[in-house]
């Protein structure tokens, strides 16, 4: 048996398939699921604030070292000697030395 295939069944069935490839891929564009951050609606908690303790409530001899290494010019061993006294995040001692700083 032979079959004689003119250019109007070719062209038929080219076009039936690019049809057939569009409409996969529209269905598998709606099935897809965006995994790039939570649900649409979903309200995510906020951390709690952490609590700094303010430099008056520090002891005498840890805002004297604190200040001494202030009026030196090292900005950065004020933010460690503050942590290691309140044990509160590097932002929050950056913040509250820049305060004391003026």
């Amino acid at each position: 048996m032979t079959v004689i295939l003119d250019s109007t069944v070719i062209a038929a069935l080219v076009a039936w398939s690019g049809f057939a490839f569009w409409l996969g891929r529209l269905s598998a564009a709606r099935r897809s699921v965006d995994l790039s951050g939570p649900p649409a609606g979903v309200v995510l908690p906020r951390a709690a604030p952490s609590v700094v303790r303010a430099p008056a409530e520090l002891t005498p001899e840890v805002l004297a070292a604190i200040r001494e290494e202030l009026a030196r010019g090292n900005k950065i061993n004020a933010i460690k000697l503050l942590r290691d006294a309140t044990k509160c995040g590097l932002k929050e001692a950056k913040d509250a030395v820049e305060a004391m700083q003026g």
